[in-house]
């Protein structure tokens, strides 16, 4: 059943917007409705365009595809920014592949997707296509609903030792997320645990110790102390360690500039440089670090970009072929 998407304008052409099944994690599974993701499709003279998401708003990521109407232009030179910047284009099979990051303080209005192609546009040599941001309202905890943390972990009066350790943790975080490489999967991304229940969604607001804290830059699920934690997508180990807030700490690097990360854990199990296929074990639940009770916070970023994670896992079209 096809229903048209309101919110997604493209300059100068007409677009539908597609739903279809998404493997967006639930609190429960699944004997409620299955939710629905977006999809853009547009055919163009010379290629087609496909952008899918869980939802075009804040905190989110994209899916693009791009694929020519000749075979032959796929070794053609082509260059994409979404919001003013490059990203990064994989050829796999008959097309190329982006991932698109709407970061979470993204002002209201129109994203700007470009796409420069000699081939393409042969007049004028790159066209532009505009989505509309959905409005987005991130959860607010009230100041009743505070969090009550080790006051270590929210006061600036530390010893110099603990102030030496929290800038030695932030520099090798920096040095991974940094890290560069070509894209490490084919396939849609899975969940980080066997059983899916989400304590504290994406981006919320929230107290601790009557404190102001940041933006809850991740999800966090339920889980007993040794639970398997899986990585939920093939990569490469960039960070395995103890760490001040984040506790045991790993970050996983999918290439393109695409990062998961898995904080307070219990035991780590694996090094850096290792690579790790999907499903496989890389720790298990704990509450190290800056955490009131056993569970994984899961983070992801995109191009620099912190998004919600579970926006990854909800893709379905990394999978299938043209």
């Amino acid at each position: 059943m096809i229903r048209v998407l309101s919110l997604l304008v493209l300059i100068l052409s007409f677009v539908r917007a597609v739903p279809a099944e998404s493997r967006e994690v639930k609190k429960k599974p699944a004997s409620r409705a299955i939710p629905t993701n977006y999809f853009v499709k547009k055919e163009e003279k010379n290629f087609s365009l496909l952008m899918e998401a869980r939802r075009f708003g804040r905190g989110e990521v994209i899916f693009l595809r791009l694929t020519p109407k000749d075979k032959k232009w796929i070794n053609e030179s082509y260059k994409v920014s979404w919001l003013g910047k490059d990203v990064i284009l994989t050829k796999k099979e008959k097309s190329m592949i982006a991932f698109l990051p709407v970061s979470p303080d993204t002002p209201a209005g129109a994203m700007t997707l470009e796409i420069v192609s000699k081939i393409f546009f042969v007049k004028r040599g790159q066209k532009q296509y505009q989505i509309i941001l959905e409005p987005t309202k991130f959860q607010v905890i009230k100041k009743n609903q505070q969090i009550k943390v080790d006051e270590k972990f929210v006061t600036k009066e530390l010893p110099k030792e603990t102030l030496d350790f929290i800038q030695e943790c932030k520099t090798a975080k920096e040095a991974a997320f940094a890290k560069q490489s070509q894209l490490q999967f084919i396939n849609n991304f899975k969940n980080p645990l066997d059983k899916i229940f989400i304590t504290s969604k994406f981006y919320v607001r929230r107290d601790y110790n009557n404190k102001q804290g940041r933006p809850h830059g991740g999800v966090d699920f339920r889980g007993k102390t040794g639970t398997p934690i899986f990585a939920i997508q093939d990569g490469i180990v960039v960070l395995a360690r103890k760490t001040y807030y984040e506790g045991n700490f790993t970050i996983v690097d999918h290439g393109n500039k695409i990062f998961s990360f898995y904080m307070h854990q219990d035991e780590i199990k694996v090094k850096v440089g290792d690579v790790v296929k999907q499903g496989q074990e890389i720790g298990t639940v704990g509450s190290t670090g800056m955490s009131t009770g056993p569970h994984l916070h899961l983070g992801a970023k995109v191009n620099d970009t912190l998004v919600d994670p579970l926006s990854l896992i909800a893709l379905q079209s990394i999978s299938e072929s043209h």
